[in-house]
Order: structure tokens, then sequence, then C-alpha cells
């Protein structure tokens, strides 16, 4: 009878991977556990937190679903978040093409300038964007942080859009050039679908940007009514609430970020060969 043999380096993998696992799940289950915990698991009167809740309910989602503001927020959120990655996309993608493609003196040069904008920290850049976006009139709207949003966003979107344009072999450009399609052509129906999968992982980086993103949001709605969901968190912190409800707001913050992930990867494997196809 033949027994495996488990060497020890295999053994220090297979427990790096477990703990590595422990490290990423503990954080969901504690925020899940407190989100469905009842007063009497959450106040315990100096005694030890149970692991599970005493007597789990819902009743935090249903203060939140009943909350208009929450609401509000979610929705604006959602608004700003996939404004950001339309504005993002078409004005990066394009940008990341011409500096692959059309390589001229000082390409580099211009690359790293436009990367080194993230270097600096957002609290440095939110006065001089507030005081323009104050004079063009695009405080307290939607179109306002989302255009925020996009500066943040779209250093790293031209980044991921060049690493992708140097894999795409120019040959199958020319060849639809030979064939009589013009650049527009050859961008749009032969570059871009082959391009689709990595520019659907720069679109969740945005979402996941825009959507947690606090400090542009909250200076540019400060004097408003509108407000996202981390401005609305740091509205419902000011007068400390319950470990329950906050984590109930944190597990209504993941849920989107969580569905959006699996549309846009259905998009990252539609387009891994559809335009080497064409």
């Amino acid at each position: 009878m033949n027994y495996r043999r488990f060497n020890g380096s295999r053994i220090i993998w297979i427990l790096c991977i477990a703990v590595m696992i422990l490290v990423v799940l503990a954080p969901v289950f504690v925020m899940f556990k407190y989100s469905i915990s009842d007063r009497a698991s959450v106040v315990t009167g100096g005694k030890p937190i149970p692991l599970w809740p005493y007597d789990p309910t819902l009743e935090q989602f249903r203060g939140l679903m009943s909350m208009e503001r929450f609401f509000n927020a979610f929705f604006v959120s959602l608004e700003i978040a996939l404004l950001s990655i339309i504005i993002s996309l078409i004005v990066g993608t394009p940008a990341a093409y011409a500096l692959v493609r059309y390589r001229f003196p000082g390409f580099m040069v211009l690359a790293m300038l436009l990367v080194s904008v993230r270097l600096f920290p957002d609290i440095v850049s939110v006065v001089p964007v507030v005081e323009i976006f104050i004079k063009t009139n695009l405080i307290n709207s939607v179109i306002g942080v989302a255009m925020a949003h996009s500066l943040l966003s779209m250093p790293y979107v031209i980044f991921i859009a060049m690493g992708i344009f140097e894999t795409i072999p120019k040959d199958l450009e020319e060849q639809a050039w030979i064939l009589g399609a013009g650049w527009l052509y050859g961008f749009t129906r032969i570059v871009l679908p082959v391009a689709l999968p990595g520019l659907a992982a720069a679109a969740i980086y945005v979402f996941l940007l825009s959507w947690d993103e606090f400090i542009f949001a909250y200076f540019l709605l400060a004097f408003g009514e509108l407000s996202t969901l981390p401005v609305l968190l740091q509205k419902i912190l000011s007068w400390t609430p319950q470990h329950n409800l906050i984590s109930a707001i944190s597990v209504m913050l993941s849920v989107p970020v969580i569905i959006f992930t699996f549309i846009v990867q259905k998009y990252m494997q539609a387009g891994a060969t559809a335009g080497a196809v064409k």
C-alpha cells in the first residue's frame, strides 16, 4: 500500500496558505458577525464578546434600508463611481494607446510625469482642485466629484493600459490597414477587444478608488445636500454608534464592489481572444 509522503517544504507551504486564508477571512468574519449581532452580544457589561451572536438579527440592515439618507448616499456613490470609470477609460485609453504606438522624443519623461501625479498625497491636491471647481461651478455636484476621482485614477488607467497595448502586436492593426480599414476601425474593432480584459481590471480599480474615496468627496460636497457613503459614514461616526451598526454599513459598502467585480469579470474572460479572432 502506497502512502503519500509529505516533505517538510510542502507542509510549510500548506501552513502558510492556511495562515494567509485565515488572515484574509478573519476580518470578514468579524465584520459579518457584528453586522448581525443583537445588542446583548455587543454590550456585554464587561463580559467577553461571544464568538457568535446570542440572537442573530437583521435589525441593523432593516434600519439602514429605512434610512432615506443612506439610500441617497448609496446612489450618489454609485453614480459617481460609474461616471469616474467612463471618464477615466474614455480619456486614459486613447492616451495610453498614443503613448505606446507613437513614440516621440521625451516619451518616457511624459509617461513618468503622468504616473508621478499619484506620488503626491490627496490632501495636497484637494485644495487647488476645490478652488478651481468652485470657480467653474462644479462644487456640490456628482459630475464634479466624478471628475476629481478621474484625476486620481487616470494615471493608473494610463499605466495599466500602456502595459496592455505593449503586449498587443502591431501586426494585427497593420493587417487591417492593408485590407482597407482606417485607424479608428483598427483601434476600436481590433485592439480594444484584445485589450478588454486588462481594461476591465482597470475599471475595477477605478470603481474601488471612487467608491472608497473620502477626502475629495468630503470637500467637494461639504456645502450641499449630496453625500457619498464614506462621507455619510464619517457623519455617523461623529456620534459614536455601536459596532453592529458600523459593521452593517461596512457590509453594505462591500456588496456593490463584489457584485461589480463579478459583472466585469465576465467581460475580462470574453474579451481575451475576441480581437485576435476578428
